[in-house]
């Protein structure tokens, strides 16, 4: 879905624009963003494709809900940890109602299901979540660039080619190579501070 930042100067974020109960362009964006990551996290938990759904839904709603009351606060914690913590205990309480319900949940595995979801691994969460955030800016960075420029990018920070032979390949010189990474990367960091304001971001030297 197309959904272009603001200018920089308003620091207006995706999160924040969620605060508005009338902005459905926005949500309908966030669930987008969101929602593979939510659901490939309940399948990696174990759930299988219709409880890992009904798991997302559940999800969001818990979101839609407590948007309108959050505010981002780096001292208290993160927008990940906090959307992490949603998904935590909805697994949680899904295999808690399949228990009490005497259904199967993975015979003798299935406290440590359970337990699985309802302590989770705070670094697993972060590198799905940092994955999935950096995968939407570069898609939405890209068509902002020409061919050339982003090949100069792509070949020197998500690939292992040094400036020196970028500069070989695309038969420009190396500091147009490295003007050229610089402006993508500018491009990139708005588009992940837009998407979530404080996600962990990490540029090459």
């Amino acid at each position: 879905m197309a959904l272009r930042t603001d200018s920089p100067s308003t620091n207006i974020t995706l999160i924040g624009r969620l605060r508005a109960p009338d902005d459905d362009t926005a949500w309908r964006a966030f669930v987008d963003l969101y929602t593979p990551l939510v659901y490939r996290h309940c399948r990696g938990r174990g759930l299988q494709d219709a409880d890992a759904k009904d798991v997302t839904q559940e999800v969001f709603t818990q979101v839609s809900r407590g948007m309108r009351t959050f505010v981002y606060d780096p001292s208290r914690g993160r927008f990940r940890g906090w959307l992490g913590t949603i998904v935590s205990h909805a697994i949680g309480k899904h295999f808690t109602r399949l228990r009490r319900a005497g259904q199967g949940v993975g015979g003798s595995d299935a406290g440590g299901l359970v337990a699985g979801a309802q302590n989770e691994n705070d670094a697993a969460w972060t590198e799905e979540f940092n994955t999935q955030i950096l995968r939407s800016a570069l898609d939405r960075t890209r068509p902002e660039f020409e061919t050339a420029t982003w090949r100069a990018f792509e070949l020197t920070w998500i690939g292992e080619t040094t400036p020196q032979e970028a500069a070989a390949l695309l038969e420009r010189p190396v500091p147009w190579i490295y003007k050229a990474r610089f402006k993508v990367l500018a491009q990139l960091k708005e588009q992940v501070l837009f998407l979530t304001a404080d996600v962990a971001f990490f540029a090459k030297d």
